[in-house]
């Protein structure tokens, strides 16, 4: 049975990006490695744009505990995509994210990361000052 991704209504971040020829695999396609890679763009993107980065948010960094793709139609060399981040639950140490990529109003690919932060070495809350940019 297919995963299927619920991807959450409101949009924190957006970004363009246009699928290049090392992104497509054997298939002649996006390859579904590359997808996790333009979610940790979006991702470092969207921190970027709140003055983080995502190995020192308040002295945490960020760890990516799991990902899901759901894989919904290929895209080729040279398309444009725009790639859209949402917010998922937010747990004891980190967040869920949500990303669709598309080309046009065409679904490439859904996909959820599991965020976790740490600091020296241990899970903590989510830090405070990003967390107020989420109100």
């Amino acid at each position: 049975m297919r995963i299927r991704l619920e991807i959450p209504k409101t949009v924190l971040f957006s970004m363009e990006i246009t699928v290049r020829v090392t992104d497509i695999n054997y298939a002649g396609h996006l390859g579904n490695d590359r997808l996790l890679v333009y979610a940790q763009e979006c991702r470092s993107a969207w921190f970027a744009s709140l003055d983080f980065h995502e190995l020192d948010i308040e002295g945490c960094n960020t760890v990516m505990a799991d990902a899901a793709l759901q894989y919904v139609n290929e895209a080729f060399a040279f398309d444009q995509a725009s790639i859209y981040l949402y917010m998922g639950d937010i747990h004891k140490y980190g967040f869920d994210l949500y990303y669709e990529v598309k080309r046009g109003d065409t679904d490439i690919c859904k996909m959820k990361t599991a965020i976790l932060f740490q600091k020296e070495g241990a899970l903590v809350a989510p830090p405070a000052e990003l967390m107020q940019h989420l109100k």
